[in-house]
């Protein structure tokens, strides 16, 4: 039950943050919507693995990454535009800005909406329990994402998430992000 909440944080922050830069509603909503989906790989990853308090092997981590393919492939029966984003967001929302990432493709390369999904879920991450750490609190988690920019994020992308959360930090019952967002 926890990931799914984590997942719904992440599809409803996705949409707030591409409303905010100025993508269409419907746009937004497609996002959201492909944005839950982004971690349905994870469902051929081993329990052992997802749960495992300390450091993945080279094997493990193998393993690990080869959820995005798997998500990709399990969204391979989705029609249309919306399969696309889908396969698109699953396959590749771990890729970073400087090509570092899970397959090397720089993130400038992809679609416009992959910063969107890639900032709210290490957002996301930052702000919620794992097996190897306790939430981090909200100063923490804005301060992590802004050392990425640049690396992990693309240029002129953590300073509009910033505001974003600042103006919908105190709004009450934001959906699924209410344990996100506060303090």
């Amino acid at each position: 039950m926890h990931k799914i909440n984590e997942n719904a944080a992440v599809a409803q922050l996705s949409e707030m943050f591409a409303l905010s830069m100025g993508f269409s509603l419907k746009y937004a909503q497609q996002i959201k919507a492909a944005a839950l989906l982004h971690d349905v790989g994870k469902q051929s990853v081993p329990s052992v693995i997802l749960n495992k308090a300390g450091k993945l092997t080279p094997m493990e981590q193998t393993i690990m990454k080869a959820h995005t393919k798997m998500g990709a492939q399990m969204l391979s029966g989705i029609p249309g535009q919306f399969g696309i984003i889908a396969r698109t967001v699953a396959e590749f929302h771990h890729e970073r800005a400087d090509g570092s990432g899970y397959w090397g493709i720089p993130i400038s390369k992809l679609p416009d909406y992959i910063p969107i999904i890639a900032v709210s879920d290490i957002f996301v991450a930052c702000r919620s329990a794992r097996p190897y750490k306790e939430p981090w609190p909200l100063d923490r988690s804005l301060w992590h994402l802004a050392t990425l920019e640049g690396t992990q994020f693309s240029p002129g992308t953590i300073r509009p998430f910033m505001r974003l959360i600042g103006s919908i930090r105190n709004m009450p019952g934001v959906f699924a992000l209410s344990g996100h967002i506060a303090t």
